[in-house]
């Protein structure tokens, strides 16, 4: 999967519309917004989009039968979650960075790993995870509740309560859209200082010589 991924993005930055999309979809994925992944897939057509839906269907309903190499490492991730669930904690991990190796980007898989350490204990090679996935999903708050929890067992207070505080934050403001050459979130456009101005002398203008 992992040279699939590069050959989209090298698509994708020539400009091929349909390499967007589907990073797009992959940047779904990783969030796990199958719902928004779902319908994300209706806008394809034909194979492409039945292809993508079957694969979302099986992903929830039997993760291990899936095949197709788009899903492979969320379906490593799923797989994962799912061991842990049943405490074989080292399966889990496994599934984890099989995730990663598919897909280095997969910043739930690095959560994931962070809390199988957090658990065990080993609080520096959790907190390496955590900051890897903060780098690559910065508007997570899941990330930064877990780095709160880190945090809390580290006994660093401050730190604690600004991953709080900043998860918090996300969960109560509306999502931008992801952008789908970098899976992260797209900035809402502002307009720059200069084009203020410019507007603002244009509308001076207008005014002072209206007839």
């Amino acid at each position: 999967m992992e040279g699939m991924l590069a050959d989209l993005k090298a698509k994708a930055l020539a400009g091929d519309p349909e390499a967007q999309a589907l990073l797009r979809f992959l940047a779904l994925l990783r969030a796990k917004d199958y719902p928004g992944a779902r319908a994300y897939a209706e806008g394809f057509s034909g194979e492409l989009k039945e292809r993508l839906l079957g694969g979302l269907a099986r992903l929830e309903e039997a993760p291990e039968g899936l095949e197709d190499p788009l899903f492979a490492a969320e379906r490593e991730v799923v797989l994962g979650v799912r061991a842990v669930g049943e405490g074989r904690r080292a399966e889990a991990e496994a599934h984890f960075q099989k995730a990663l190796a598919l897909d280095p980007e997969h910043h739930r898989a690095l959560t994931n790993l962070g809390n199988l350490f957090l658990e065990r204990g080993d609080l520096e090679a959790a907190l390496d995870f955590y900051q890897q996935a903060l780098k690559l999903a910065p508007e997570d708050p899941l990330v930064h509740e877990n780095l709160a929890a880190l945090y809390k067992r580290k006994g660093n207070l401050d730190q604690m309560v600004a991953h709080l505080k900043r998860a918090t934050r996300l969960k109560m403001r509306p999502s931008p859209p992801l952008d789908p050459l970098t899976g992260r979130r797209e900035r809402r456009f502002r307009l720059p200082l200069w084009a203020w101005f410019l507007l603002l002398a244009l509308l001076a203008y207008l005014f002072l010589h209206k007839p």
